[in-house]
């Protein structure tokens, strides 16, 4: 009994990781975006936890590994494609529009978004049949896609105050910049975040991404020692700069005017996890594993 109830502990956390997904979902739908992003960041933690629990356990199972490739199609996969899908269709205006009436053009424009989700369920089925067992991961991680696809709303929301829902026009940007002393940097960033071919665009970089199989950093330590886990430190190291950079807009240190780029770092942090994953490709991988 106390066996089953051991062995049902990881797979629990399993299935939260879904109901955060699915809570998403349904907040992402009610113009709740950043309660969206609340679950999914309980659901990377639950993520992390429900294998973590099972090693610690020792209660490891094939039905563990198939319902968390289950749990992340939702999560990591259906979530972060939908606000894609959505951040395409309020750039073509036809977010207040009923579906019914949206021209054919913004079916097609949206639709390039599918590809996120489609590429994540391929690249879970593909993990499921691996029997390699690299020490990275190969391709972007689908956990790691979905944060890169998170930093849009919380740049646009927490960053810059705007509706994550509404189109801001050119000459409003204008009014904006001079009332809230916006940089020119700030500007050309909420533009492009206005366009639908900056997300159709990253949703094509992002599912190519995770069905390549080129090296890429994960936190899987084998023990303490630097020498083995070098690479592995190096995420952590980023991690912590990364948490100065968020916390600079709020110490008072005179010689720096960083302005908005408290919630940039998550961009920030993505784009510097590619950069140490290519170098490790380059330098690091075992070249069995690169293919």
């Amino acid at each position: 009994m106390l066996k089953a109830i051991l062995r049902f502990i990881p797979n629990f956390l399993t299935l939260c990781n879904a109901a955060c997904g699915v809570a998403g979902i349904v907040l992402i739908g009610n113009e709740n975006m950043i309660g969206a992003v609340y679950c999914v960041s309980i659901a990377l933690l639950l993520d992390f936890l429900d294998g973590f629990v099972a090693r610690l356990l020792g209660v490891q199972s094939k039905l563990g590994v198939q319902l968390d490739s289950l749990a992340d199609g939702i999560t990591f996969g259906a979530l972060p494609g939908l606000i894609l899908f959505q951040m395409i269709v309020i750039c073509e205006g036809a977010y207040f529009v009923d579906s019914t009436q949206w021209p054919l053009d913004v079916w097609i424009n949206a639709s390039i978004a599918l590809i996120v989700p489609m590429a994540a369920v391929y690249r879970l089925g593909v993990f499921n049949l691996d029997q390699s067992h690299p020490p990275h991961f190969l391709g972007l991680p689908t956990p790691a896609m979905t944060l890169a696809v998170l930093g849009i709303p919380l740049v646009l929301e927490l960053n810059y105050h705007l509706n994550f829902y509404h189109v801001i026009p050119d000459f409003l940007l204008e009014v904006l910049r001079d009332e809230r002393r916006w940089s020119a940097t700030d500007v050309s960033i909420v533009k492009m975040m206005n366009q639908s071919w900056f997300y159709q665009a990253l949703s094509v970089f992002l599912a190519l991404a995770m069905v390549t199989r080129v090296p890429m950093l994960s936190l899987k330590f084998k023990g303490l020692s630097w020498t083995v886990n070098k690479w592995r430190y190096s995420i952590l190291i980023w991690v912590l700069i990364c948490y100065f950079i968020f916390l600079v807009p709020y110490i008072d240190l005179p010689l720096f005017n960083w302005g908005l780029i408290d919630y940039l770092v998550l961009p920030i942090f993505m784009i510097g996890y590619f950069v140490l994953s290519w170098i490790y490709a380059i330098f690091g991988a075992p070249n069995s594993q690169i293919e």
